[in-house]
């Protein structure tokens, strides 16, 4: 996730109307679209997933706690717990997944290796690791903002630090438009946390939702 984050000045964001949210949202997609911070970030993440029965009944809860860092656009995750809990019993199903995210780097290792070998012409443009799963997840880009409707609140973090808290709300509700709440750096526009799930569930899925803490690396 699952789901990183120099381009645009530190400005704090109270040094603009309180009320011109397009130019907070064009700026927190500025930072979020500069190379250097696809390249390098890493992020905690807690997922639920609740599983339904064929009557739209809760059946099965997952719950997977994972750390995903990208260092020069190379994508690796760790899955540290995954719980599965199940008619009142609870299995650690951790290698499960472990598994699969051996399988998707794997997969990506391959995926870069057949790049390398093709002429500079032949090579897509623009794309780092991680990229994809960003831009289908964040609601920031000019492509995907007419689908969200925004609303900014003011809060504070540890030491009185402002912080903004960004709600986002999908006016088409689809599986790829996640919506929910991001906290944000309002003096360089990083996004620190976000709080997000599918507005449109997936077949057999009750609720699904993503928690996740976001740092970009020193040196981007």
């Amino acid at each position: 996730m699952g789901a990183a984050f120099l381009v645009v000045a530190a400005v704090p964001l109270w040094s603009q109307a309180p009320h011109d949210l397009g130019a907070f949202l064009d700026s927190v997609a500025a930072r979020l679209t500069a190379t250097a911070a696809y390249k390098n970030w890493t992020a905690s993440a807690v997922q639920t997933i609740t599983e339904a029965d064929r009557n739209d009944r809760p059946e099965k809860v997952t719950v997977v706690t994972k750390t995903v860092r990208v260092t020069d656009g190379r994508r690796r995750e760790e899955v540290l717990k995954a719980l599965e809990t199940e008619n009142g019993k609870t299995l650690d199903i951790s290698s499960r997944y472990e598994a699969q995210a051996r399988d998707r780097r794997e997969q990506e290792e391959r995926r870069r290796s057949e790049e390398e070998r093709r002429p500079q012409e032949g090579r897509p443009e623009g794309r780092c690791a991680g990229r994809m799963d960003i831009e289908e997840l964040l609601p920031f880009g000019a492509e995907r903002r007419p689908n969200f409707q925004f609303a900014l609140r003011e809060t504070t973090g540890a030491a009185g630090r402002p912080l903004v808290l960004l709600d986002v709300k999908a006016k088409t509700k689809d599986q790829r438009n996640w919506e929910g709440t991001y906290t944000i750096d309002p003096a360089v526009f990083d996004i620190l946390r976000a709080e997000i799930r599918p507005s449109k569930m997936p077949k057999m899925v009750n609720e699904l939702s993503v928690e996740a803490d976001v740092r970009v690396l020193d040196g981007t």
